[in-house]
């Protein structure tokens, strides 16, 4: 296991290494070490490293850890390998958040980001909140997210069907497949700090989790309160979901592919694999940044190109396993 992680991690700082050279300005490896190390004489270096590229890969490795987290932990609570953070409506309520913003609020970034954040935030809470009232918890809140879901995309298809087809619409467009172009410091320590609180209180769950893997009636013999650890888990998972949409756009399967990644890859189905999923997830993401933003004269939405490796990935899967 150590073995494997330490090529994983590898692997990790050699993309982040390529990541900082590549790019319209081209560097070489010897330059950006002379950067980090701060034995470089060029201040252009300094700002296309520090002031670009750096908060840009930041940001990409801690949306990629933060989706692929939220996913292993709605696949452990769901017991389900097909679930993907959006299952409860946060991606179609940040969706109509954004839009509603772009259409009604100006569309200024502030606007965008907080409308897509509160919209996330209501219609989970929505889709919580009527579950309760169903036996079978799990089952209500998959149903009750498709409910609340459609409802929210009804909503962003009426606000695009009104919006300005010149100016509107491409805006809502283009935010919906998502891109870290807009990347800052700012940007990294929000999304810093909320995945910094995911993971502690998320580790203070594990055990819990790992015990309601077993099922929900070996659980309660166990001591467990289900209900109180299911929702605990799911609205902090669902919160950094929200914040990483918010800020960022729909960033597509990396919540899904990365943890079944990481089980292939550690022969493991358990709670043991969540890091190697956080890495996983940095590291395609990375990749698929970093691609977007090279390969073609002008910069690839990001979802474009998660979406078509995440197909990729996932076939990959299908073929090699048993069952």
């Amino acid at each position: 296991m150590r073995k494997k992680t330490l090529f994983v991690g590898s692997l990790l700082i050699l993309c982040i290494m390529m990541a900082l050279s590549l790019g319209r300005y081209s560097l070489s490896f010897k330059e950006v070490l002379e950067v980090i190390m701060g034995t470089s004489k060029e201040s252009l270096h300094y700002t296309v490293v520090y002031g670009m590229r750096l908060p840009r890969i930041m940001l990409v490795l801690l949306c990629g850890s933060g989706l692929a987290l939220a996913g292993h932990t709605y696949q452990v609570v769901f017991r389900n390998p097909l679930v993907s953070p959006d299952v409860l409506g946060v991606s179609a309520g940040c969706s109509f958040g954004a839009a509603f913003a772009m259409v009604f609020l100006g569309g200024g970034l502030m606007a965008i980001g907080g409308m897509s954040f509160l919209c996330g935030i209501v219609v989970v809470s929505l889709t919580m909140l009527l579950a309760r009232r169903m036996r079978n918890k799990t089952l209500g809140l998959v149903l009750w997210g498709i409910v609340t879901s459609s409802i929210a995309s009804s909503g962003l298809m009426l606000i695009k069907y009104g919006a300005d087809p010149y100016k509107q619409l491409p805006a809502i467009e283009f935010w919906l497949m998502g891109g870290f172009y807009q990347a800052s410091w700012q940007q990294v320590g929000a999304i810093g700090l909320i995945f910094s609180i995911a993971i502690v209180s998320l580790y203070l769950l594990r055990w819990k989790l790992k015990v309601m893997m077993l099922g929900d009636e070996a659980a309660h013999v166990l001591g467990v309160n289900v209900k109180a650890v299911r929702y605990g888990a799911l609205s902090v998972a669902t919160f950094l979901v929200a914040i990483i949409i918010s800020l960022v756009g729909l960033v597509s399967w990396i919540g899904l592919i990365a943890p079944h990644l990481a089980k292939l890859y550690t022969k493991k189905e358990d709670l043991s694999c969540m890091t190697m999923a956080m890495v996983l997830g940095s590291l395609v993401l990375l990749i698929a940044d970093t691609c977007a933003r090279t390969l073609f004269p002008a910069e690839l939405p990001i979802s474009i190109l998660t979406s078509f490796m995440g197909a990729i990935l996932l076939a990959i899967i299908l073929l090699q396993s048993k069952q």
